[in-house]
């Protein structure tokens, strides 16, 4: 009951917080299936994408959140009843890789941004494994999320809002299906590799070249 009571208040505060400064317009979201593990991946952007995606979702999600929010007093508190659990990014936290498998086999819907962090440049980075081996793992479908426009309701590093001439999209795709990559070499690349050039499709970037990112 308080979670859906928080996770209303969240939505109402998130869906205000971007028609106010620009407007707000989801696509897709009948996209996710509304039972079952799913794992659904966004673009990350900046600070505001989190919000929009749940103010996006119709169905109930667990969020993984880098832990430094975590040490903020009023979000140590908010998080967890929300649905959000810590990472350490760069690093091999087990314990958040650990819940967020033991969510996805609990038939549970998880948001996990692969990027692992926004960017000043607003562009697709390249994708940590984690997340695609996640899904290998649970053998469950992955919804990928294009994000647009929330860096300028939020820009990368900024504390406040701003006016946006263009409003906030939330675009949800198809879900993409790994089960023929189970068990196979290479899956875990095959399978990022697949969702690197869906997310880059469906914003209308460039395929990122490189590693992973590391974040502070």
């Amino acid at each position: 009951m308080r979670y859906r009571l928080l996770r209303t208040l969240c939505r109402w505060l998130a869906h205000l917080l971007f028609i106010f400064h620009g407007g707000f317009r989801v696509t897709g979201n009948a996209s996710v299936p509304q039972k079952g593990g799913v794992l659904i991946c966004p673009n990350h952007v900046c600070d505001a994408d989190p919000p929009a995606i749940g103010a996006a979702l119709d169905r109930e999600a667990w969020f993984m959140a880098k832990s430094e929010l975590f040490s903020m007093p009023i979000l140590r508190c908010l998080l967890p009843a929300v649905h959000a659990f810590p990472i350490r990014r760069d690093s091999a936290d087990r314990a958040a890789l650990s819940r967020a498998e033991e969510l996805l086999r609990a038939g549970e819907a998880v948001v996990i941004f692969p990027e692992g962090g926004g960017n000043v440049e607003g562009t697709l980075q390249p994708l940590h494994p984690g997340a695609l081996l996640l899904a290998l793992r649970t053998k469950v479908p992955v919804v990928p999320v294009a994000l647009f426009h929330t860096n300028k309701v939020v820009p990368y590093g900024a504390t406040r809002p701003q006016k946006s001439s263009e409003p906030v999209r939330v675009e949800f795709g198809e879900p993409l299906d790994f089960s023929d990559l189970h068990g196979k070499k290479g899956a875990v690349d095959e399978a990022t590799k697949r969702l690197t050039e869906r997310l880059a499709q469906m914003l209308g970037q460039p395929i990122p070249e490189g590693k992973p990112q590391k974040h502070d």
